[in-house]
């Protein structure tokens, strides 16, 4: 989440400093009457034009960040990223499929939508076509393509996984990859008028939130999703009641919505953020306030 940084800065800040805070130093004033023999009343109406800008820059309270906007107690991981050429066709859905699988067991998978392979406990070996094997560690994520792949477990204990997707709502209709397999989130159908037909990234990140830490106000430019891995998570959303979240739940929105996430437990929460964003459109937008009621 971005700090409050840029987005804090006042109109006051965008003025250039030419020797002092408004652009005119105290000194200045002085050389300018001297050297220009200013009449009185021109160096009068001088300095009512220096006072009507401080009291601009001063009034400004509508351009000023609201400190609830800003992040505190949060930690945010990058875990993978990737481009997708197109969405599937018709409307759409996220899904968070979670594995518990044994020690060498050995999950073959055919070709599907592009997914992010997220691992909470254990290790997991990700084999794709024609590529080298790839070992992803617990709290490490594998963007892939749509090719044939086989997942194993050869570490000693339980691997649990998630496999995290936008899939066509047809998807709901067919069976899972395999029995360990488990549906842990699915979103609504999204309609396609809402995501142009363009290239998106796909993009996950954990986020960690002390108590009472929270993220920054933002604003997302594509479809957002939230899934909680412990402790319990609340979602303010512009215009509508906030939702809490418990471990195992989730939740999704279209993009443009005006988002910030808290923790109110009495625990630190981990939670997945799963981004499906237009291709050159700006990836989050920090917003001055919180979520409007």
């Amino acid at each position: 989440m971005p700090s409050p940084g840029a987005a804090g800065r006042s109109s006051r800040d965008a003025l250039p400093d030419a020797g002092g805070p408004y652009g005119v130093g105290v000194g200045q004033f002085h050389v300018i009457t001297a050297r220009a023999r200013l009449s009185s009343a021109s160096l009068r109406g001088l300095l009512i034009a220096v006072a009507v800008i401080i009291a601009g820059c001063s009034g400004g309270g509508t351009h000023e960040s609201n400190p609830k906007a800003f992040a505190h107690g949060a930690t945010i991981n990058k875990l993978d990223a990737g481009t997708i050429d197109s969405l599937p066709t018709g409307a759409v859905l996220i899904r968070f499929v979670r594995f518990s699988q044994p020690p060498g067991y050995v999950i073959n998978s055919k070709q599907h939508v592009p997914s992010v392979v997220y691992v909470e406990t254990g290790v997991q070996q990700l084999v794709l076509a024609g590529q080298p094997p790839v070992d992803i560690a617990a709290g490490q994520a594998k963007f892939h393509q749509t090719v044939t792949h086989m997942h194993l477990n050869h570490g000693s204990g339980e691997s649990v996984w998630y496999s995290i997707a936008m899939w066509p709502n047809s998807a709901r209709a067919q069976p899972l990859v395999d029995p360990i397999a488990r549906v842990a989130f699915e979103s609504q159908d999204f309609d396609r008028t809402a995501l142009p037909p363009v290239a998106y990234s796909e993009v996950l990140r954990q986020i960690t939130l002390t108590t009472l830490g929270t993220t920054g106000a933002h604003r997302f430019s594509g479809l957002s999703t939230f899934y909680v891995l412990s402790g319990s998570v609340t979602i303010r959303s512009a215009h509508r009641p906030a939702v809490t979240l418990g471990t195992g739940q989730g939740a999704a929105f279209l993009p443009g919505v005006d988002l910030q996430e808290s923790n109110t437990g009495a625990d630190p929460a981990v939670f997945l953020e799963f981004f499906v964003t237009p291709v050159g459109k700006d990836f989050e937008v920090p917003l001055q306030g919180p979520p409007a009621a």
